[in-house]
């Protein structure tokens, strides 16, 4: 499975959580499955990884959301990894497959 569609199965597993009147278990299933990927893309110190956990931590509605959000932007980070980097005139070099 590829690492978009994992996080894209954890952002729709977020919002079962919601759907769910905020199941305690479901939830707390959803946020160790969700820490795990992100540590595994980004180790435990990254900015994604800490802030995460902040936030599933204090475990509102509000709070899943936005660790939801940051679900998000490490899926849009991966992809802008797998492009390549930026040269000074502004194309993309591809990374090999």
């Amino acid at each position: 499975m590829s690492i978009e569609r994992r996080i894209d199965d954890l952002i729709e597993a977020g919002w079962g959580v919601v759907n769910s009147d905020f199941d305690p278990i479901a939830f707390h299933h959803w946020r160790r499955s969700a820490f795990d990927c992100l540590t595994a893309m980004f180790g435990p110190d990254h900015v994604y990884t800490k802030h995460f956990e902040k936030l599933v931590r204090q475990g509102g509605k509000t709070d899943l959301l936005a660790a939801g959000g940051i679900l998000s932007a490490a899926k849009e980070q991966e992809s802008c990894n797998r492009l390549g980097p930026v040269n000074a005139n502004g194309n993309v070099t591809r990374l090999s497959a």
